[in-house]
């Protein structure tokens, strides 16, 4: 592995503690923040380990956190814009995978982030969590394909995490 392969991994892991802090976030808003945060440090992870496809949709995800956070401090939320939105994103994902293309690994974590970006658009924290659990197994394949060391942590820590957010909201509800 070289220096900057090592680095990238090393970035991996300091994603993959801000993935853990955002599947216990209280708030939508700060569970996207904290996903944001750890997203851009796999934006620079993926490039570093050549893991083109990664790289690629994890900056369509930046933005479209960003732009699901915005949206989200509107008064009067309708779901067409956050559907339209996912449609958007869904289809700039689409786009970047088939430029991207590194093999049929790639639709792994095309296929993910496709369907996170719609459960992300519905604003629903327990579907959200529900979810990663199907999106972030996906995922976890791809990081195995690439040798994401970082990646393959993070998604194991996700689903642990999701899974725990799941059980704790279940838990408060009468």
């Amino acid at each position: 592995m070289t220096p900057l392969e090592i680095f990238g991994q090393a970035l991996g892991i300091l994603g993959l503690l801000l993935t853990f802090l955002s599947y216990q976030a209280k708030t939508p808003r700060v569970l996207l923040v904290l996903q944001t945060a750890s997203t851009a440090l796999f934006v620079f992870h993926y490039m570093l380990i050549g893991a083109d496809s990664g790289f690629f949709l994890n900056i369509v995800c930046i933005v479209r956190n960003v732009a699901y956070f915005f949206e989200g401090k509107r008064k009067a939320r309708t779901l067409l814009l956050p559907l339209s939105l996912a449609t958007l994103f869904s289809a700039a994902l689409v786009v970047l995978c088939v430029l991207s293309w590194q093999g049929p690994h790639s639709l792994l974590i095309t296929v993910a982030l496709v369907v996170n970006t719609y459960f992300l658009s519905l604003g629903k924290q327990n579907l959200l969590r529900a979810s990663v659990i199907g999106t972030c197994s996906l995922i976890l394949v791809y990081n195995i394909l690439v040798f994401s060391i970082g990646g393959i942590a993070n998604e194991s820590v996700a689903i642990l995490s999701s899974a725990i957010g799941l059980y704790r909201a279940r838990k408060k509800t009468p």
